[in-house]
């Protein structure tokens, strides 16, 4: 039995298009967003992904980017759910994504559609070269460099930035692990190691919790607000009012 991820932000669409598929005889999985949607992909590893385009976080341009990029992803094929109008939507899925599905979408179109792309790329070689981890490794530090380069990127995008960064040490160690001496993967994971590690001692250092006196992810804890929020306001996993 084949596995969907539903990625859709719409909470009445994606769970209409999940009974949808259930009924069906497909296995579903759900994600809110792109970040999730990721999150869902390293956990699940999904036979398809039927993703919108507009969400919050992370956009279906940007995870399907990752997934592709990505050595032990970039087989599983990506259906968009495209909205009237969205022209470049079109033809960006077109070039990037297996297939596309309008909407408002038709149930049995969706379904002769993931039947199609499943059978299509059924038997796809993958590549796992240290090449194509470091290709992947580039790629999440450019999606890095867009979010970091924003006003608001460490009050409002922290926890994309900081899975992304994740991401990108794992995708250059994957990829010194299949060759050891390849000099480009080693260049790249040495750089945004430094970055990492000084984003840690940045961390390390930042108002504690005025509750709980833990820093930000330390020891596990995710409890003071910074930087995800003002440093002047209070830990939000507790409540103040009992």
């Amino acid at each position: 039995m084949s596995t969907v991820l539903v990625v859709e932000d719409s909470r009445s669409q994606r769970e209409c298009i999940s009974n949808q598929l259930s009924w069906s005889g497909l296995d579903v999985i759900q994600a809110c967003d792109g970040v999730e949607a990721l999150e869902q992909i390293q956990a699940n590893c999904p036979d398809v992904v039927l993703l919108d385009i507009i969400m919050p976080r992370m956009d279906g341009y940007g995870v399907c980017n990752l997934l592709k990029a990505n050595p032990q992803t970039q087989n599983i094929p990506v259906i968009f759910l495209t909205g009237k109008g969205q022209h470049f939507a079109l033809y960006w899925s077109i070039k990037h994504a297996e297939a596309y599905v309008a909407k408002p979408w038709q149930p049995k179109e969706l379904l002769d559609t993931i039947k199609r792309v499943l059978i299509d790329t059924k038997n796809l070689p993958k590549s796992a070269s240290a090449a194509a981890w470091t290709e992947y490794g580039i790629s999440i530090l450019k999606m890095i460099e867009l979010y970091e380069c924003r006003a608001d990127a460490w009050t409002k995008y922290s926890t994309q930035i900081l899975r992304l960064y994740d991401y990108a040490i794992t995708a250059f160690n994957q990829a010194l692990d299949i060759d050891c001496t390849y000099s480009f993967a080693d260049q790249y994971q040495r750089q945004v190691q430094k970055r990492w590690d000084s984003i840690l001692e940045k961390l390390e250092q930042t108002k504690p919790c005025n509750v709980c006196r833990y820093y930000y992810g330390k020891e596990g804890l995710i409890c003071a607000v910074h930087p995800s929020g003002s440093m002047e306001k209070p830990c939000q996993d507790w409540d103040f009012r009992a």
